[in-house]
């Protein structure tokens, strides 16, 4: 039987390199998103929509798959992302804000549908006035 190779850095006089400055800010704000998306997970778990939280290059990402536009505004709305515009990818609307400090993705599987299955707005012309 072989033995396993040794570790490269086991041999005397090799040293591991320092981390980068980059690499060290990038693993707290993983290690963050990683803390706030279990925290989310908790306190999201009674919300509609079946959600999936986790963490995602340092970002809290929620998928959730709202039944209904008032669903879809609870999550806007808990999220404290009421007033921001997302963006459609045809199945899924995507907002960006904030989770605990970190950046959050709120994913919505089947929205931009939602928004197709609303009654067409009313023109709000004042009467007597043509076109």
């Amino acid at each position: 039987m072989t033995n396993p190779p040794a570790a490269p850095f086991a041999a005397p006089g090799r040293v591991r390199p320092a981390l980068s400055p980059a690499a060290v800010k990038l693993l707290a704000e993983c290690r963050a998103a990683k803390d706030a998306a279990y925290t989310a997970s908790v306190e999201t778990a009674g919300l509609p929509g079946t959600p999936t939280v986790t963490a995602v290059r340092g970002e809290v990402q929620f998928v959730v798959h709202p039944e209904s536009l008032a669903d879809w505004r609870r999550w806007l709305h808990d999220l404290g992302a009421g007033d921001v515009r997302g963006e459609s990818t045809g199945a899924s609307m995507v907002v960006r804000c904030s989770y605990g400090g970190v950046p959050a993705r709120l994913v919505g599987v089947g929205v931009p549908a939602l928004y197709g299955e609303r009654p067409p707005m009313r023109s709000h012309k004042p009467a007597g006035v043509r076109p």
